[in-house]
Order: C-alpha cells, then structure tokens, then sequence
C-alpha cells in the first residue's frame, strides 16, 4: 500500500466520523440551544453522575465534530508531505546543517594490536619462507608430531633440522657423504643416501652417527616403509632396490626404468611412485609384488625429481629445471602448476596432517605451501620471500 493510500484512507474515515456526529446533533430530539436556567440547574450537580438530560452528549458532539476536521486535514497534510520526497530530503538537510558534521573519535583501545594484525596477515598467506641458508639441498623430510624438517645440504655432506615454527636450524649429522635423499624411519632414525659412495646409510638423529645400512651403487632417491624396508631409486642403472634396514639385504624390484630416476614415494598398498631427476618428465608407477610399470603422466619439458602423495589419489612433484611444484592425478595423468618461483628445488615434502607441503632448493631455502591454497583453482602463484 502506498503512502497515498494510507493518509487518504485516514482523511476518509474522520470525515465519516465528522458527518455521523453533524447528523447526530441535528436529528436527535433535544439537540439545539439549551437556555440558561438548565445551564444553572445543570452547574449544580456532581460532574461525575450520569445526566439526565441529553444535551450534555450533545455537547460532546460539538466537541468531537472539530476534533475529526482537524484530523481530517492533518491526514491530507501528510499525504501532501509522502507524495513530495524533496520536502523530506530538505527537512533532513536543514537538520544537518544545524547540527553540523558528525564528529569521529578512535581512541587507542579501539585500534587493532600489531600481534592480531601479523596473525590476520599470515593466516591469509598461502606460503611462507621458513628459513635460508640450507647449503645446496637435494632431499628433504618432515616430522609433523615434532614439528620439525630435515634439510640434506649435498654440498656440505651434511644434514640440517629446522624448526618449522621459528626457522631455527642446527646441523644434526655431517659426514654424510654425496647425500642426495633423506626420509624418516622411525625411532629417531633417519635415512640417507650417498650417491658418490654408493650407500644407504641410516643416521642416529639424536648424536649424529650414522652407519652403512647397504652398498647400493647410484643410490639417490630413497622412501621408507612402516614395515622396516627401504626403497632406493638407482640413478644410474634405472632401477628401484627394496634394501631391508635391519640385515641390510636387497632385491630389485625393478630394472629397466632408465637412468636418471631420483624419487620415491610409496602409497602403502603396494604400489610405488618413481619420478626423474633427468631423461624426461616422466612419472613411472610400479607394482612392488610383480615388477610391473607403466607411465602415469608425463610432463613435458620439466623433471619429476621428487615426489610425494597425499593418500587421496593426488601426487605432487617438484621440477627443478623451471622452478615450479606440480599437481598430479594418478588416476589419469592430469597435471597443472600449482606454485613457481621456487627456483633449483631439488627436496619435496609433505605434511598430511597440517596441510603443509614444504620445498627446499639449492639455494638453500626452505619454503612452506598452504596445501588447501595449492589446490585451489590457479593454485598458490609465484612464490617471494
């Protein structure tokens, strides 16, 4: 209903009410003058007993009929006012003016704390530089429940734990030898491989000691079971050797994937992930009981030089030629670049349990990537410090 309508409405009824009582006061036998002597006889009784006489209503009625005129005119008042917008607009700009602008004032209580302004910030971050100064990384593993990484530095020979919440580092093992890969095994144990001196080695986190587990020559890439068992990726003759980590006893699994692979990542049932540090994009699928391989992707000029899985049909690899983490469908090969800029990244790693996936490179970064970002549409983006 309209404003029109309303105060029409209104200005209809009280002049109904008015025309009633008009009516009222000329029809009904008693209404008219009233002389003076019932005036003075009227003055004389008590006000709040009902009258005997009818003029009294009648007064009423006298009362009430300008009572419903001006009511009458009000609502047509209004309704003039509702149809004219611009009176409104002026009533509201003459207030302003008298009152003047509104006064604003922020006390120091009302601003926002640096501390909450820096958490805002990071939470909207998708990555983040944890540290610098790794030496040349070329492998990299994650202890999520510690909350720290471990950096294998190939130039130095030695290897590095980070403490991914502050960045601290310290070296925790040297003398490593051509370190190229390094994954955790549990017990405070962790795995590395000398590519130079053809080893497996397993290393006592805790003092830094290490000892040969076993002499497997090319050794480069290495993933770790929860049974006690080793995969290596031998770079040089294409082969996958499962090592046991106990008694240091080998067997190939396969022979002939070529060389140049460099990466392992195992799904736990019974399947494992070969990439390539040279000789092609390729990422190789191979059955662990049979032997058996086949491609599951290729990327063309780029490298598969690490890789890791998130257990829900996803792999993510690393190509350290163009500088960019990629994201695998290992049901049917499809792939996209969900982060660059991360230069000679040559060490993958990924926190199932954060969400975090963690890449370091040969200039001695270590970067961390919000995995929910990576899998958005048009992923994280180039990467800065």
């Amino acid at each position: 209903m309209s404003f029109k309508n309303i105060f029409d409405s209104g200005g209809n009824e009280s002049e109904s009410a008015k025309k009633s009582a008009d009516a009222l006061g000329k029809d009904t036998p008693g209404a008219g003058s009233v002389s003076e002597a019932v005036r003075d006889l009227e003055s004389g009784r008590d006000p709040w007993l009902v009258r005997q006489t009818a003029h009294g209503a009648f007064d009423v009625m006298g009362f009430l009929g300008p009572l419903l005129q001006n009511a009458q005119d009000v609502a047509g008042s209004q309704r003039q006012v509702a149809e004219d917008p611009g009176s409104t607009s002026r009533m509201a700009s003459s207030t302003m003016k008298a009152a003047g602008p509104p006064q604003v004032s922020i006390s120091d209580e009302d601003m926002p704390k640096a501390e909450d302004l820096a958490k805002l910030i990071g939470n909207r971050r998708s990555f983040a530089l944890i540290t610098t100064d790794l030496g040349t990384s070329e492998g990299l593993a994650v202890d999520p429940a510690r909350n720290m990484a471990y950096v294998a530095d190939r130039g130095g020979q030695r290897l590095f734990a980070v403490h991914l919440a502050t960045g601290a580092q310290r070296v925790v093992a040297s003398g490593l030898g051509d370190i190229g890969d390094v994954k955790l095994a549990g017990a405070g144990t962790a795995c590395t491989t000398d590519w130079g001196g053809a080893r497996l080695l397993a290393v006592d986190l805790s003092n830094g000691s290490s000892r040969q587990v076993a002499g497997v020559p090319g050794a480069y890439g290495v993933a770790v079971d929860g049974t006690g068992k080793a995969h290596v990726a031998n770079w040089s003759d294409g082969q996958l050797i499962a090592v046991d980590l106990e008694t240091g006893q080998k067997d190939t699994v396969v022979g002939d994937l070529g060389g140049g692979v460099s990466a392992v990542a195992l799904d736990g049932t019974g399947k494992a992930y070969v990439g390539r540090k040279d000789g092609g994009g390729k990422l190789h699928e191979v059955d662990l009981a049979s032997g058996t391989h086949r491609v599951v992707a290729d990327l063309p000029g780029a490298s598969t030089i690490r890789v890791e899985l998130d257990g829900a049909g996803q792999a993510y690899t690393i190509d350290h030629v163009n500088g960019r983490l990629y994201e695998v469908s290992l049901a049917d090969g499809s792939q996209r670049v969900v982060a660059t800029g991360l230069g000679t990244c040559e060490g993958l790693a990924l926190d199932t349990v954060h969400g975090h996936i963690y890449v370091s490179n040969r200039e001695g970064r270590l970067w961390q990537i919000d995995q929910r970002a990576a899998r958005a549409l048009g992923g994280v983006g180039k990467v800065m410090a």
